[in-house]
Protein backbone atom coordinates (compact mmCIF):
# COMPACT_ATOMS: atom_id res chain seq x y z
CA UNK A 1 0.00 0.00 0.00
CA UNK A 2 1.33 3.43 -0.91
CA UNK A 3 0.20 6.93 0.00
CA UNK A 4 1.59 9.78 -2.08
CA UNK A 5 2.69 13.09 -0.56
CA UNK A 6 3.26 16.03 -2.90
CA UNK A 7 6.49 17.81 -2.03
CA UNK A 8 8.34 20.92 -3.17
CA UNK A 9 11.97 21.63 -2.48
CA UNK A 10 13.40 25.09 -1.80
CA UNK A 11 16.78 26.36 -2.88
CA UNK A 12 18.03 27.89 0.35
CA UNK A 13 20.13 26.88 3.31
CA UNK A 14 17.84 26.07 6.21
CA UNK A 15 17.98 24.43 9.60
CA UNK A 16 16.68 20.88 9.57
CA UNK A 17 16.96 17.93 11.87
CA UNK A 18 18.24 14.81 10.12
CA UNK A 19 19.87 11.89 11.87
CA UNK A 20 23.44 11.66 10.69
CA UNK A 21 24.63 8.75 12.80
CA UNK A 22 23.46 5.70 14.63
CA UNK A 23 23.83 7.33 18.04
CA UNK A 24 21.31 10.00 17.11
CA UNK A 25 18.94 7.42 15.70
CA UNK A 26 19.14 5.19 18.76
CA UNK A 27 18.56 8.10 21.16
CA UNK A 28 15.29 9.01 19.50
CA UNK A 29 12.43 9.38 22.02
CA UNK A 30 8.93 8.15 21.23
CA UNK A 31 6.08 10.09 22.86
CA UNK A 32 2.44 9.26 22.09
CA UNK A 33 3.40 7.73 18.76
CA UNK A 34 5.45 10.72 17.57
CA UNK A 35 9.22 11.00 17.26
CA UNK A 36 10.97 13.79 19.13
CA UNK A 37 14.24 14.57 17.38
CA UNK A 38 17.15 15.17 19.77
CA UNK A 39 19.45 18.16 19.63
CA UNK A 40 21.86 19.40 18.37
CA UNK A 41 20.29 21.06 15.35
CA UNK A 42 22.32 20.33 12.21
CA UNK A 43 22.91 22.94 9.50
CA UNK A 44 22.33 21.25 6.17
CA UNK A 45 22.85 22.50 2.60
CA UNK A 46 19.93 21.71 0.29
CA UNK A 47 20.13 21.06 -3.43
CA UNK A 48 18.00 23.03 -5.86
CA UNK A 49 15.13 21.33 -7.70
CA UNK A 50 16.66 20.87 -11.17
CA UNK A 51 13.76 22.73 -12.80
CA UNK A 52 15.11 25.04 -15.53
CA UNK A 53 11.87 25.76 -17.38
CA UNK A 54 8.89 27.98 -16.59
CA UNK A 55 5.12 27.66 -16.68
CA UNK A 56 2.89 29.83 -18.84
CA UNK A 57 -0.55 31.38 -18.62
CA UNK A 58 -3.04 29.70 -18.63
CA UNK A 59 -1.61 26.27 -19.21
CA UNK A 60 1.52 24.64 -20.52
CA UNK A 61 5.22 24.98 -19.90
CA UNK A 62 7.95 26.83 -21.73
CA UNK A 63 10.98 24.88 -22.88
CA UNK A 64 13.16 27.51 -21.21
CA UNK A 65 12.91 29.87 -18.24
CA UNK A 66 11.20 32.50 -20.42
CA UNK A 67 7.51 32.85 -19.58
CA UNK A 68 4.50 35.10 -20.07
CA UNK A 69 4.12 35.15 -16.27
CA UNK A 70 5.75 38.25 -14.80
CA UNK A 71 6.56 36.84 -11.36
CA UNK A 72 9.73 34.83 -10.76
CA UNK A 73 9.31 31.07 -10.82
CA UNK A 74 11.44 28.16 -9.59
CA UNK A 75 13.79 28.38 -12.57
CA UNK A 76 14.62 32.03 -11.79
CA UNK A 77 16.05 31.28 -8.37
CA UNK A 78 18.73 29.29 -6.60
CA UNK A 79 21.65 27.29 -7.97
CA UNK A 80 19.72 26.31 -11.10
CA UNK A 81 19.47 29.99 -12.12
CA UNK A 82 23.08 30.89 -11.37
CA UNK A 83 25.44 30.54 -14.33
CA UNK A 84 28.31 29.86 -11.92
CA UNK A 85 26.57 26.75 -10.54
CA UNK A 86 24.51 25.69 -13.56
CA UNK A 87 27.16 24.55 -16.02
CA UNK A 88 26.00 20.90 -16.34
CA UNK A 89 29.70 19.99 -16.15
CA UNK A 90 29.31 18.12 -12.87
CA UNK A 91 25.61 17.34 -12.79
CA UNK A 92 22.33 18.55 -14.24
CA UNK A 93 21.55 22.24 -13.66
CA UNK A 94 22.60 23.28 -10.13
CA UNK A 95 23.49 19.79 -8.94
CA UNK A 96 27.19 19.11 -8.39
CA UNK A 97 28.50 15.56 -8.15
CA UNK A 98 31.86 13.77 -8.14
CA UNK A 99 32.30 10.13 -9.11
CA UNK A 100 34.26 7.87 -6.74
CA UNK A 101 35.88 4.52 -7.39
CA UNK A 102 35.52 1.45 -5.15
CA UNK A 103 38.30 2.79 -2.89
CA UNK A 104 36.83 6.28 -2.62
CA UNK A 105 39.24 7.96 -5.04
CA UNK A 106 37.78 10.84 -7.02
CA UNK A 107 37.28 10.32 -10.75
CA UNK A 108 36.67 12.66 -13.65
CA UNK A 109 33.16 13.37 -14.89
CA UNK A 110 33.80 11.28 -18.01
CA UNK A 111 34.72 8.14 -16.05
CA UNK A 112 32.72 5.13 -17.19
CA UNK A 113 33.18 2.92 -14.13
CA UNK A 114 32.41 4.25 -10.65
CA UNK A 115 30.93 2.87 -7.43
CA UNK A 116 29.79 5.91 -5.46
CA UNK A 117 28.87 9.55 -5.94
CA UNK A 118 29.78 12.47 -3.71
CA UNK A 119 27.24 15.28 -3.61
CA UNK A 120 29.34 18.45 -3.48
CA UNK A 121 26.42 20.57 -2.25
CA UNK A 122 25.18 18.45 0.66
CA UNK A 123 28.44 16.62 1.38
CA UNK A 124 26.67 13.25 1.33
CA UNK A 125 28.20 10.23 -0.40
CA UNK A 126 25.82 7.84 -2.17
CA UNK A 127 25.94 4.21 -3.25
CA UNK A 128 25.66 3.66 -7.01
CA UNK A 129 23.55 0.68 -8.02
CA UNK A 130 24.79 -1.95 -10.45
CA UNK A 131 23.39 -4.53 -12.85
CA UNK A 132 25.83 -7.13 -11.53
CA UNK A 133 24.62 -9.83 -9.15
CA UNK A 134 25.25 -9.11 -5.49
CA UNK A 135 24.27 -6.78 -2.67
CA UNK A 136 24.46 -3.59 -4.77
CA UNK A 137 22.17 -4.89 -7.52
CA UNK A 138 19.62 -2.35 -8.72
CA UNK A 139 16.56 -4.58 -8.30
CA UNK A 140 17.17 -5.85 -4.75
CA UNK A 141 14.18 -5.02 -2.55
CA UNK A 142 13.61 -5.13 1.19
CA UNK A 143 10.97 -4.78 3.86
CA UNK A 144 11.47 -1.74 6.09
CA UNK A 145 13.24 -1.71 9.44
CA UNK A 146 16.78 -3.05 9.07
CA UNK A 147 20.01 -1.76 10.60
CA UNK A 148 20.10 2.08 10.89
CA UNK A 149 16.32 2.46 10.60
CA UNK A 150 15.42 5.32 12.96
CA UNK A 151 14.16 4.05 16.31
CA UNK A 152 15.12 0.43 15.65
CA UNK A 153 17.10 0.04 18.87
CA UNK A 154 14.87 2.15 21.07
CA UNK A 155 13.27 0.11 23.90
CA UNK A 156 9.89 1.76 23.26
CA UNK A 157 9.97 1.56 19.49
CA UNK A 158 6.69 1.70 17.62
CA UNK A 159 5.59 -0.76 14.96
CA UNK A 160 7.44 -3.67 13.37
CA UNK A 161 11.10 -3.45 12.32
CA UNK A 162 11.57 -6.27 9.85
CA UNK A 163 14.63 -8.53 9.57
CA UNK A 164 16.75 -9.41 7.72
CA UNK A 165 15.65 -6.39 5.66
CA UNK A 166 18.70 -4.54 4.23
CA UNK A 167 21.03 -5.75 7.02
CA UNK A 168 23.40 -7.62 4.71
CA UNK A 169 23.78 -4.61 2.42
CA UNK A 170 24.68 -2.26 5.29
CA UNK A 171 26.90 -4.71 7.17
CA UNK A 172 28.80 -5.94 4.12
CA UNK A 173 29.35 -2.40 2.80
CA UNK A 174 30.78 -1.29 6.15
CA UNK A 175 32.87 -4.41 6.76
CA UNK A 176 34.48 -4.05 3.34
CA UNK A 177 34.96 -0.26 3.46
CA UNK A 178 32.84 0.28 0.38
CA UNK A 179 34.24 3.31 -1.48
CA UNK A 180 36.67 3.76 1.42
CA UNK A 181 34.02 4.25 4.14
CA UNK A 182 32.67 2.15 7.00
CA UNK A 183 29.69 4.24 8.09
CA UNK A 184 27.07 3.39 5.48
CA UNK A 185 23.39 3.57 6.44
CA UNK A 186 19.92 4.24 5.08
CA UNK A 187 19.25 7.93 4.37
CA UNK A 188 16.64 9.97 6.20
CA UNK A 189 13.70 11.17 4.13
CA UNK A 190 15.29 14.64 3.88
CA UNK A 191 18.58 13.20 2.65
CA UNK A 192 16.94 10.89 0.12
CA UNK A 193 14.83 13.74 -1.24
CA UNK A 194 17.97 15.83 -1.76
CA UNK A 195 19.03 13.89 -4.86
CA UNK A 196 15.61 14.12 -6.53
CA UNK A 197 15.80 16.03 -9.81
CA UNK A 198 12.41 17.62 -10.44
CA UNK A 199 13.55 18.65 -13.90
CA UNK A 200 13.21 15.09 -15.20
CA UNK A 201 11.15 11.98 -14.59
CA UNK A 202 11.26 8.19 -14.81
CA UNK A 203 13.63 8.30 -13.04
CA UNK A 204 13.66 11.71 -11.35
CA UNK A 205 17.42 11.78 -10.82
CA UNK A 206 20.59 12.59 -12.78
CA UNK A 207 21.24 9.24 -14.45
CA UNK A 208 24.65 10.44 -15.67
CA UNK A 209 25.78 10.05 -12.07
CA UNK A 210 23.19 7.60 -10.74
CA UNK A 211 22.87 4.96 -13.47
CA UNK A 212 20.74 1.86 -12.96
CA UNK A 213 18.23 3.85 -10.92
CA UNK A 214 14.72 2.46 -11.00
CA UNK A 215 11.65 4.67 -11.34
CA UNK A 216 10.28 2.80 -8.35
CA UNK A 217 10.07 3.49 -4.61
CA UNK A 218 13.13 3.72 -2.34
CA UNK A 219 12.93 3.41 1.43
CA UNK A 220 14.31 6.07 3.77
CA UNK A 221 15.29 5.34 7.37
CA UNK A 222 12.44 7.53 8.62
CA UNK A 223 9.36 5.94 10.19
CA UNK A 224 5.93 7.54 9.84
CA UNK A 225 5.14 8.95 13.26
CA UNK A 226 1.37 9.05 12.87
CA UNK A 227 1.03 5.49 11.55
CA UNK A 228 3.25 2.86 13.13
CA UNK A 229 2.77 0.37 10.28
CA UNK A 230 4.16 2.84 7.71
CA UNK A 231 7.55 4.35 6.88
CA UNK A 232 8.60 7.18 4.58
CA UNK A 233 9.97 6.71 1.08
CA UNK A 234 10.61 8.49 -2.22
CA UNK A 235 9.16 7.46 -5.56
CA UNK A 236 11.69 8.20 -8.30
CA UNK A 237 8.96 8.04 -10.95
CA UNK A 238 8.17 11.74 -10.40
CA UNK A 239 10.39 12.32 -7.35
CA UNK A 240 7.68 12.77 -4.74
CA UNK A 241 7.67 11.71 -1.09
CA UNK A 242 5.45 8.75 -0.29
CA UNK A 243 4.62 6.53 2.67
CA UNK A 244 4.40 2.77 2.39
CA UNK A 245 3.49 -0.08 4.69
CA UNK A 246 6.63 -1.42 6.33
CA UNK A 247 6.00 -4.97 5.11
CA UNK A 248 6.18 -3.76 1.48
CA UNK A 249 9.26 -4.74 -0.53
CA UNK A 250 11.00 -1.59 -1.77
CA UNK A 251 14.36 -0.52 -3.14
CA UNK A 252 17.11 1.20 -1.13
CA UNK A 253 20.20 3.33 -1.72
CA UNK A 254 22.87 3.69 0.97
CA UNK A 255 24.39 6.98 2.08
CA UNK A 256 27.12 8.15 4.43
CA UNK A 257 28.22 11.50 5.78
CA UNK A 258 30.96 13.11 7.86
CA UNK A 259 28.50 14.64 10.34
Amino acid sequence: MELRIIKYKISVIILILPFHNLAAANNEIFVNGFEEIPIPIVRFNLNDTGIIWAGNILTGNSSTCISDIAADQDCHQGRDANAATNSNADGHAGFSFTKLDINGNQLGSTATNWSCVQDNVTGLVWEVKTNAAGIHNRINTYQWGGITAIGRDHPARNGTYFDPSWNELVTNSNDNNFCGFADWRLPTIIELSSIVNKGTTTPAIDINYFPNTSSGIYWSSSPMAEFEDFARSVSFFLGDDTINMRNSSRLVRLVRSDQ
